[in-house]
């Protein structure tokens, strides 16, 4: 079974002008093979064009699905697993072969029973997610890239975007206020982005100078301090955790 990245490889020599044959010599692969990967850029997984033969299990398939379909309808911890219907093909049916077809046999009825999608069914009004993206705007010194937050209920996927300064704590504490306003209500659980935290709130930057001439971004309420959140709990020395 070819890889991706066999595939690639396949695709990228015929690219570059290389032939057929000698793209066949260099990655040891069949003509086939190389049509196909020209043809489809992704690879098909392999499927059998037939049922594998079963000589021995096949004149006792019917009586192994009878079994299986009787265990439908019955608990859990009451259906049979491979090595019971084993049994049972052997002591009731006189069943002379190996196990292990037994074994693919119900591996396949279960894999092809088994659910493989999972909904994502969220009630109006419990979930809001909110994420930035970028958008490139005109300003009278040159184009600037301007975060936009981007707020979207999971249920109905109504959004908004919001045009913000940064995508720091106080921007998206921000932009979340305005969106509960304009959608007049609170959800009750909200994810989604992951704030950046806040530079520091004194006077000097980062190598020292005062940053007092620079030009400042639109003013944002701050975020709440400290205080308004409940200190953590003390464990008393000698305690133990659980």
């Amino acid at each position: 079974m070819r890889t991706v990245d066999d595939v690639s490889e396949i695709r990228r020599l015929h690219r570059d002008s290389v032939s057929a044959r000698q793209v066949a010599r260099r990655l040891r692969v069949g003509r086939d093979t190389i049509r196909k990967a020209l043809a489809d850029p992704e690879p098909k997984p392999y499927a059998l064009a037939a049922p594998r033969p079963a000589p021995v299990f096949g004149a006792f398939q019917a009586a192994a699905d009878a079994i299986l379909d009787a265990d439908r309808t019955a608990p859990r911890k009451q259906q049979h697993t491979a090595t019971q219907v084993y049994r049972r093909l052997v002591a009731e049916h006189g069943y002379a072969g190996s196990y292990h077809p037994i074994q693919r046999d119900l591996k396949h009825r279960r894999d092809a029973a088994r659910e493989t999608l999972v909904p994502l069914d969220h009630a109006p009004g419990r979930r809001l997610e909110a994420d930035f993206g970028h958008i490139r705007v005109d300003f009278p010194d040159g184009r600037r890239l301007v975060p936009v937050l981007v707020v979207t209920w999971s249920d109905s996927n109504a959004p908004l975007a919001l045009a913000l300064p940064t995508e720091r704590t106080e921007a998206v504490l921000y932009g979340l206020v305005a969106a509960f306003e304009f959608f007049g209500g609170v959800p009750g659980r909200c994810g989604g982005t992951t704030p950046r935290p806040s530079p520091p709130t004194s006077s000097a930057g980062a190598s020292g100078h005062s940053t007092r001439g620079t030009p400042r971004s639109p003013r944002i309420p701050p975020s709440p301090p400290r205080s308004a959140y409940p200190p953590p709990r003390r464990r008393s020395p000698g305690s133990r955790i659980g």
